[in-house]
């Protein structure tokens, strides 16, 4: 009996594409992010950012990646509702908390407080549960959390850690709106445009932060530290800080106070700071359960 000569194996050479997402997933996602997000920008000129593109992204690049396993743990993140209460806590109120010390420190500055739509004089239930109901409904524009805070996220904590990552991940989320600050019709362009942008900045950092220690402790949820959370300081944001009202069943918002927001940024990024103290710089994170969620 002859025995044939044994046949070398075969490795099949790896998806160039697929191998060069795998290995810079995050540079991929700006990149991409920011190319289709911000087209009707640089092609037509009308200054906007698609707001369900960072969740669309969030899902072509882990699939040119990891193929459906890839998708599908950016998909788990953002049904996971299941969380301690105190966090549940957290991400629907410590915007309400800041909002008061910005109003408190605003006065002590010299500044007024602002006719908040809770509390106006001639505000009606239907107001404030109009109001209110802007906590449901902002289902395009929070959604792109789904992204940054499913996919983009855990892979710049894997990368650089929680510290570092975050810190990217933040400036690169209050960048990605910046068409929006040369749109006169923009709550972005009320605030001052360009000039406030360095705040605006600061300010989504700071929430980035809080967001991070919230998806590290909510069993990497997208949906509490993503879309609940920027909802939340949505809101709070709207009722504390601006002097909104309901014309027409739509809100309006007539003026806002720069130097409010200013110190909002600050005291935004102050808490975050006292959040980096206070978890040493690890913000709840643990990389052997990120790698295994």
């Amino acid at each position: 009996m002859i025995n044939e000569p044994a046949q070398p194996m075969q490795i099949k050479n790896p998806n160039p594409i697929s191998a060069f997402v795998k290995k810079y997933p995050f540079q991929v996602y700006v990149v991409l992010t920011l190319v289709l997000g911000w087209a009707p920008w640089y092609i037509s000129g009308n200054p906007t950012a698609l707001v369900f593109v960072p969740f669309l992204t969030a899902l072509i690049v882990p699939a040119v990646a990891d193929g459906k396993a890839g998708i599908m743990a950016v998909l788990r993140r953002a049904i996971r509702w299941r969380a301690p209460l105190k966090i549940w806590a957290f991400v629907l109120f410590i915007p309400a908390v800041l909002g008061l010390i910005t109003i408190a420190a605003n006065i002590l500055l010299g500044g007024q407080a602002p006719q908040s739509p809770l509390v106006a004089e001639g505000s009606s239930l239907q107001q404030v549960a109009m109001l209110a109901f802007m906590f449901l409904i902002p289902i395009t524009g929070n959604i792109a959390e789904l992204g940054f805070r499913g996919y983009a996220l855990p892979v710049a904590q894997e990368k650089w850690g929680p510290l570092w990552g975050t810190l990217i991940l933040g400036t690169f989320f209050g960048l990605w709106i910046l068409p929006e600050f040369f749109d006169v019709t923009s709550p972005q362009y009320a605030m001052g445009g360009l000039s406030f942008l360095p705040f605006f900045v600061l300010t989504e950092i700071g929430w980035s932060y809080m967001m991070t220690w919230a998806y590290n402790k909510s069993s990497h949820s997208s949906l509490i530290a993503g879309y609940i959370f920027h909802s939340a300081f949505n809101f709070w944001t709207a009722a504390m800080l601006t002097s909104a009202s309901f014309v027409d069943g739509s809100l309006e918002i007539n003026s806002l106070d720069e130097t409010l927001f200013r110190i909002n940024a600050i005291v935004v990024a102050l808490a975050a700071v006292g959040f980096i103290i206070a978890t040493r710089g690890r913000l709840g994170y643990s990389a052997r359960t990120d790698e295994a969620q």
